[in-house]
């Protein structure tokens, strides 16, 4: 970089005041401020989580082994479903998931702060998934060309269903421009 025909060294702030130029990351910034008290939560939890990861995979471990010990003694309803369980490996899951949840968390913070979460989206999703097993055993007789496809929007339940994709793509196409 020069000034007035002297080069000049670029300084952290420089390069700090080009990063937030960019619309991108004062977008990212401000999404993260608008939902710091959930991530300070959530890092609180998690340091919590991480700090104590050794004491949980030992509390853990010692109940599948007091469940596998109380198996011999007495029935214990499910103890047969732990006898299997590999308690290296489990401590090893456990371990790779808490690195993973926190690798995770913006993206998990951004799910939980969307419309995904709300009990009339769940139902939705829901009701998608039964439609979609539905529609793979339907699959086996679609209609025969276009007089058939044109038969198919006499049906009220496919004149239904196709005026909900047309007011999701409609939905979707508003939020993909902002």
């Amino acid at each position: 970089m020069t000034a007035n025909g002297q080069a000049v060294s670029v300084t952290p702030a420089d390069t700090l005041r080009d990063r937030l130029d960019d619309p991108h990351v004062a977008a990212a910034l401000n999404t993260l401020l608008d939902h710091a008290d959930v991530l300070a939560v959530l890092l609180s939890g998690l340091d919590g989580f991480l700090g104590r990861g050794d004491t949980i995979t030992d509390s853990v471990s010692a109940a599948v082994a007091e469940l596998r010990g109380a198996s011999s003694a007495a029935v214990v309803p499910g103890a047969d479903a732990l006898k299997g369980v590999d308690l290296q490996s489990l401590a090893t899951s456990l371990a790779s998931l808490s690195g993973s949840v926190v690798t995770a968390a913006p993206a998990l913070n951004t799910v939980l702060s969307s419309g995904l979460t709300k009990p009339e989206t769940a139902a939705v999703l829901a009701s998608i998934g039964d439609a979609l097993g539905d529609g793979k055993a339907g699959a086996a007789n679609p209609p025969k060309g276009i007089y058939g496809l044109w038969k198919a929007t006499k049906d009220p339940d496919f004149a239904r269903g196709l005026g909900f994709l047309i007011a999701v793509a409609t939905s979707f196409g508003r939020r993909v421009n902002r």
